[in-house]
């Protein structure tokens, strides 16, 4: 009975806190940003998407020129990744996406309130309108606006290609006969520089597909995936108008394909940038 009453008090909590971590609570009267902290992989690091979404979210707010978090409202933020499908609190939805078009139903079943001002792409969109949610058409993960803030340190010559796992198989993969790139990494400004420092990136990682792009260096996915489930990139991808993409079975089919062009961000950069809501910073 003891424990019973335990994990309904967890599941009432739960919403309280960013992504349901007991210990990170959501903080009154303030934007707080829903991010996974978590250290992952035998060496503890931190995956360098989720330590993204601090970096471009800081940099949006010097651009907006926010200085501060308070707000009259307490406000849920959900930014960089596959991550809608964790909201348990009502949020504002600002470049998220889906992981899987399967976890739908489930969050349907949760009711929560978004606000979205825009979505990763049209994947999300039409998931999220099929359960009752207003969507507008504004696409695009929050690492495009990377190079509008950073510009990396590139190495001359260039490398030919790296390559860039899933996370959870970087192990797969012989970092002796390739130039491997893992994605678990405290170092972001390491991550972009190496792949800005090479001619193409193949990649199971799908923000090392968006980073390659985002700085013109053209990108190969590679169909090692974690659960062999596109939604996710069919997502971007149809967010830069390309219905088709081409997948290589392994690094040995990639290196033999046509490089493929890469997209002109502009466009969306500016139309995600002027959707960034500046409205629910309000300190007074």
């Amino acid at each position: 009975m003891k424990n019973s009453f335990l994990r309904w008090g967890i599941k009432l909590a739960r919403p309280w806190f960013i992504f349901g971590s007991l210990k990170r609570p959501i903080l009154p009267y303030r934007v707080n940003l829903m991010f996974f902290d978590e250290k992952l992989g035998p060496d503890k690091q931190p995956n360098v998407g989720d330590l993204l979404s601090k970096v471009i979210f800081n940099f949006l707010l010097k651009s907006k020129g926010i200085k501060s978090l308070r707000s009259k409202r307490t406000y849920r933020i959900s930014f960089v990744g596959s991550v809608i499908q964790f909201l348990t609190g009502d949020a504002v939805v600002y470049g998220s996406g889906f992981l899987y078009e399967s976890v739908v139903a489930k969050f349907a079943s949760e009711k929560v309130k978004l606000d979205v001002r825009a979505v990763r792409g049209p994947n999300t969109k039409r998931m999220l309108e099929s359960i009752g949610y207003t969507v507008p058409e504004v696409y695009g993960d929050p690492a495009i606006l990377l190079p509008l803030f950073y510009q990396p340190k590139t190495a001359n010559p260039k490398k030919e290609y790296i390559v860039i796992p899933h996370w959870k198989k970087t192990q797969d993969y012989d970092s002796k006969k390739y130039a491997v790139l893992s994605t678990l990494t405290g170092d972001w400004e390491h991550f972009i520089d190496e792949i800005a420092s090479s001619k193409l990136v193949l990649s199971a990682s799908l923000h090392g597909i968006i980073i390659a792009e985002a700085y013109g260096v053209p990108a190969i996915l590679l169909g090692h995936t974690e659960k062999n489930d596109l939604f996710k990139y069919q997502d971007y991808y149809l967010s830069t108008g390309r219905e088709n993409f081409v997948i290589a079975k392994d690094i040995d089919e990639a290196l033999k394909l046509e490089i493929p062009q890469v997209p002109d961000f502009k466009e969306m950069q500016k139309k995600f940038m002027d959707a960034f809501p500046v409205d629910i910073f309000k300190d007074k």
